[in-house]
């Protein structure tokens, strides 16, 4: 076959990433040099390097192959040279469709030098074995790549090849974090700003306005690379990654994410049973109680009201009812914020699933204040008393939810079972003509909804149980934020995030011709405080007499 002069003679080069060196490796450099000769040798002109150095030969979206591939659609190429048929690639099914169909239909003679392939001597019946050996190749490095990193995640070691923004590696042992306090205080800032109430795009937008350098900015600045072009433009993704990172805890946490096989690139989420957390590989950046207060507030997501208001109070408060969120109301007819207030978002004006809980904001407020100051001040006064009846009580109202909710949850499977039975004996029915088609897909239907509610509720059920049956009450922590906040005035976001978990609204009730509102407050690590009518006697004070 003559070449055409106006086209060009395509040498393909590829090597791996396991054996790629600094720069262009030696394997390129024998790569070029092996096809230039070739070339050379056989008269081919016009010839062209198409390089791709540090790519697997299982994934074809490499620049070098694709730039090339446009070449060969243009009908500009009339020859393509590589060194064997691995270089092109190994995944067997497209290098057929590549030299059966694609190359042919272009034109495009072949040349696998080491392989003896050449399409203008006719089909080669060795290659296709070759390429099936080349594809179990990459299948079996592959295999014992995996499971070389899955001995190393389980023993501990860190996996990722550059630490997270905020730690550096150890100069005196690469395999080790340290903390970078330049970015560290940045990454302290992010979450802060979490526990004040600020969403991802609210902090990504303090930063920008701050000129805080992006994660890509000062990574490229620590290693001198090319800056990008927006130094400060920080993005609400790159945020919600930094908050999300169990990693700034002080701990290493492996195998978070998996692909299904060689040739399904995609990686998907690894669930939390499968991954390893080692705790304490690390200097902590962020307390792993702060990381966990951020995770549950970002789960309870904020979003303003119409009038553009919002409330230091959204997201926490629940119905004692239904367990539903109290949803934020607010109106312009008033000129101050005296009528704003919460309702059950299932109480839908009297025409939903649950009753009125309703509470304005103003005295939320206040008796949120006034609740807060009284317990910071009992626990502060009666720290070994307030310890030991946490403990206790921790301990029982733990028991007794448990027990509630298994009793739950065994009378839910039992109704399962015998949905089950009566489900059958309407198939029955239904078969041997005594109910009615009619009759019967009502009946099913009833009873197959109801079905997939208890599904759900015993799903609901089985979680919280296993949740329930791990947490401990933390009193030592509660007991540092009643130290940081004992003289506290006024609330904020932020500190109400750090305090409380979350705030129950009971149904109004009529006492002596008025409505009283119960409300049930559990504070962060502890739950609900119970202070006692008859307070303990205070400790008897050591001072001697002036």
């Amino acid at each position: 076959m003559n070449q055409q002069p106006d086209k060009i003679t395509a040498l393909y080069c590829r090597l791996s990433q396991d054996d790629a060196l600094d720069g262009e490796s030696n394997s390129i450099t024998n790569q070029k040099a092996l096809l230039s000769k070739y070339a050379a040798e056989h008269g081919f002109r016009n010839t062209m390097f198409f390089v791709d150095d540090g790519f697997s030969g299982t994934n074809f979206q490499r620049p070098g192959f694709q730039e090339m591939m446009k070449y060969v659609e243009d009908y500009s190429v009339s020859i393509l040279i590589v060194k064997d048929l691995s270089r092109l690639g190994r995944e067997y099914s497209y290098m057929g469709r590549l030299q059966d169909f694609i190359f042919p239909a272009y034109d495009v003679r072949f040349i696998a030098i080491n392989d003896d392939v050449d399409s203008a001597k006719g089909e080669n019946d060795f290659a296709v074995f070759k390429n099936v050996f080349n594809d179990y190749y990459a299948k079996d490095t592959s295999k014992k790549i995996r499971a070389v990193v899955k001995m190393c995640g389980e023993a501990g070691e860190h996996l990722a090849s550059n630490p997270p923004y905020g730690y550096i590696k150890d100069p005196q042992d690469k395999k080790k974090w340290i903390v970078d306090e330049e970015a560290a205080k940045v990454v302290r800032r992010i979450f802060e700003l979490c526990i004040a109430g600020k969403g991802p795009m609210q902090i990504a937008k303090i930063l920008t306005a701050e000129k805080v350098l992006t994660v890509t900015a000062y990574h490229a600045r620590q290693k001198g690379w090319t800056m990008p072009e927006h130094l400060y433009q920080w993005c609400a993704k790159s945020v919600s990654g930094i908050l999300e990172r169990r990693e700034y805890t002080g701990c290493t946490v492996n195998l978070k994410t998996y692909t299904k096989s060689l040739k399904f690139k995609k990686r998907l989420q690894n669930p939390k049973e499968n991954q390893r957390i080692f705790e304490g590989t690390q200097p902590a950046i962020i307390e792993y109680g702060q990381w966990e207060r951020v995770q549950i507030l970002r789960e309870n997501k904020r979003r303003p009201t119409k009038t553009g208001k919002t409330s230091m109070f959204s997201g926490l408060v629940r119905c004692a009812d239904c367990g539903a969120k109290l949803y934020y109301c607010t109106c312009n007819s008033y000129k101050d914020d005296s009528q704003d207030h919460f309702v059950c978002s299932n109480y839908k004006s009297n025409t939903g699933s649950c009753r009125i809980h309703y509470i304005r904001e103003i005295t939320l407020y206040k008796r949120m204040l006034e609740c807060i100051q009284q317990t910071l001040t009992y626990v502060q006064l009666f720290k070994d008393d307030f310890t030991q009846e946490m403990l206790m009580q921790d301990e029982a109202s733990r028991k007794a939810e448990l027990t509630q909710k298994r009793k739950a949850l065994s009378g839910a499977q039992k109704r399962m079972e015998d949905l089950d039975r009566i489900i059958q004996r309407l198939y029955e029915d239904n078969a041997l003509g005594r109910l009615s088609d009619l009759r019967f897909q009502k009946l099913s239907a009833q009873y197959e909804t109801e079905q997939a509610e208890i599904r759900q509720l015993s799903e609901t059920l089985e979680r919280e149980i296993q949740e329930e049956a791990k947490q401990v009450s933390d009193v030592g922590r509660f007991l540092q934020l009643a130290e940081r906040y004992s003289d506290i005035q006024e609330l904020d976001a932020a500190t109400v995030n750090e305090l409380i978990e979350k705030i129950v609204i009971h149904s109004p009730e009529k006492i002596d011709g008025r409505k009283h509102v119960t409300i049930e407050i559990y504070f962060t690590y502890v739950g609900k405080i119970r202070i006692p009518l008859q307070k303990p006697e205070l400790p008897a004070s050591t001072e001697k007499p002036a």
